[in-house]
């Protein structure tokens, strides 16, 4: 799984449309729409915006891996201990 297929994940679980982080990053939705059709180029300043939002996830999305005991878990992580 990459970076890309990481936030995808994290907008549905979040449940945010582009438009909304679109808002809550500053970037506009048809970017935000061209990154996710991987049209355009994702860059590391994106992320960063991402990480400073969830900072919880940084980890996650930056490598795909987890480490629940330092605070850093996946959206997945977090939906499945709120079951």
């Amino acid at each position: 799984m990459d970076a890309i297929e990481r936030i995808d994940i994290l907008l549905k679980l979040e449940n945010l449309s582009r438009t909304k982080i679109s808002e809550m990053t500053g970037m506009k939705a048809s970017r935000w729409a061209n990154v996710m059709k991987r049209q355009a180029k994702l860059y590391q300043e994106d992320m960063e915006t991402l990480y400073e939002l969830f900072p919880e996830y940084k980890l996650w999305l930056a490598t795909g891996d987890e480490i629940p005991e330092a605070g850093q878990i996946s959206p997945l992580t977090k939906r499945a201990n709120k079951a």
